[in-house]
């Protein structure tokens, strides 16, 4: 993935728009405004310039050092303190706008593959490039962070689309998730196009009009919690969709809801076409099918499962199709619309981390061949693991029928992915007391790929490896 953290200008074509004499706060809220207008204008944003509009922009910030955007004045540092959390607002209404487009194109039969996958690229640098801003928001005192429900947080960590005017839940809401577990988050970006969540779930409603959570974990298979219990739990962001229909959004409430308390177990395979066995994403596929009798089948657009070139990690978690329903992909389902997003502060840096580690852990996959290698701890820690299970223990991390394969993949990742966040925070902390600001994604994979190449010459001269000695190429390069 190109450094969402250098996107610190977002939508900025930097030839036309940015301006020499502003550093960091000016330049930001000056592309902001240009940005917004060029979506308003057919002559300078329509579907045949999408891919070239949003990829010309997000090429140049890829190799902006993130101090090109940080204000260091003070003039400059005052004018983003007041200007902050408007600038913020307005990266929204470029999401919001941009998936306004993205409707209308669809509407249109004009939304070609190219310019879909360069509204999830914008999508997905419009959320992060906020998140910075928020933190340094924060950081600088002017935004407070206060615990509360979900979707209920106080602006800026909640933005709602002026459309709707409040975020109450409603039946058949679709909510898009990003928690802070590797396991979760390593099966959901397993597709080709990258996203921001790593779980999904749907608004369920009994015969008494009373809501529940619907929802497929790995450990559990399909469950039903109250909706007021299920908004006490701490996730980093989650965005609401809806689907216009209330209607059909109702019969969909009721049939999770219904179907959720039959508790079908997890799907490993990913296999949305057969519901007898159901993964998070199934859930709100299965749902919307049975209450349109089949006219909706979501999502609209499939993710493709081919950058591990048929590479044996994909067979060990048990996914064989070349496409799959991945979360993120209802964000670009034009049938729904975007309602809110909030954010849990204490989160953001943590799932930021983890996200770089999961970029360079699939890149070092598919780049250079990296493949986990059984080893006999890992062996026998997954034999444990299944043997504890069966007798009444672990019931909370996994279920019975978890595949041995899964297991082992799932402790191999989670021993790298732990040993780069141990590094990464380390890091990152002494970047912050030397700098004054938190580093770039791209510099966060830098530091993993130190990492990798040091262990990587450990592994061969013999000494102690941190990760080497169970996921390497065969050259180890």
């Amino acid at each position: 993935m190109k450094n969402f953290f250098l996107i610190f200008l977002l939508f900025i074509t930097v030839k036309s728009y940015s301006e020499p004499s502003h550093d960091g706060a000016q330049t930001l809220i000056y592309g902001v405004d240009r940005i917004l207008a060029d979506l308003s204008n057919d002559k300078k944003f329509d579907p045949k310039t999408c891919p070239a509009y949003i990829n010309e922009i997000t090429d140049y910030l890829f190799y902006q050092p993130t101090s090109r955007f940080i204000p260091k004045t003070p003039e400059s540092i005052d004018y983003f303190k007041n200007h902050g959390v408007d600038i913020l607002k307005k990266i929204f209404l470029i999401h919001l706008k941009l998936r306004e487009l993205l409707q209308r194109f669809d509407s249109q039969n004009e939304l070609s593959n190219d310019c879909l996958l360069k509204m999830r690229e914008g999508f997905q640098y419009a959320r992060f490039t906020a998140e910075y801003l928020l933190e340094w928001l924060v950081a600088n005192r002017i935004a407070e962070f206060k615990e509360a429900p979900i979707l209920s947080e106080a602006e800026p960590f909640r933005l709602v689309n002026p459309r709707f005017n409040k975020t109450q839940l409603l039946p058949g809401d679709v909510l898009l998730v990003r928690g802070k577990s590797y396991v979760s988050a390593m099966i959901a970006r397993i597709g080709d196009e990258e996203g921001n969540f790593s779980h999904i779930v749907i608004v369920g409603q009994d015969s008494n009009r009373q809501l529940y959570i619907v929802e497929s974990l790995i450990e559990k298979g399909v469950i039903v919690t109250p909706i007021e219990i299920w908004r006490q739990q701490h996730d980093a962001r989650v965005a609401l969709f809806r689907l216009p229909d209330i209607e059909i959004s109702q019969k969909a409430a009721q049939i999770a809801y219904e179907w959720g308390l039959t508790h079908p177990r997890y799907d490993f395979q990913m296999d949305d076409d057969n519901y007898n066995e159901v993964f998070c994403a199934e859930v709100v596929r299965y749902a919307y099918d049975k209450a349109s009798d089949g006219k909706i089948k979501v999502p609209k657009y499939r993710s493709h499962v081919t950058k591990f070139k048929g590479a044996t990690y994909l067979r060990s978690l048990g996914v064989t199709q070349d496409t799959l329903f991945a979360p993120y992909d209802i964000e670009v389902d034009p049938r729904f619309d975007f309602v809110a997003e909030s954010k849990y502060y204490p989160l953001l840096r943590q799932v930021r981390m983890q996200d770089s580690i999961l970029q360079s852990i699939y890149t070092w996959m598919i780049e250079k061949n990296y493949r986990f290698y059984d080893s006999l701890w890992i062996s026998v820690e997954a034999l444990l693991g299944k043997t504890l299970r069966y007798v009444g223990f672990l019931k909370d991390l996994m279920p019975t029928y978890m595949p041995m394969d899964t297991i082992k993949t799932t402790l191999h990742f989670e021993k790298v992915a732990q040993t780069l966040e141990e590094n990464l925070y380390s890091k990152e902390a002494e970047y912050y007391k030397a700098n004054g600001y938190l580093p770039s994604f791209q510099e966060m994979m830098m530091w993993n790929d130190d990492y990798r190449r040091k262990d990587c010459e450990s592994y061969q001269s013999g000494e102690r490896s941190e990760f080497h000695s169970s996921f390497r190429d065969t050259s180890c390069i």
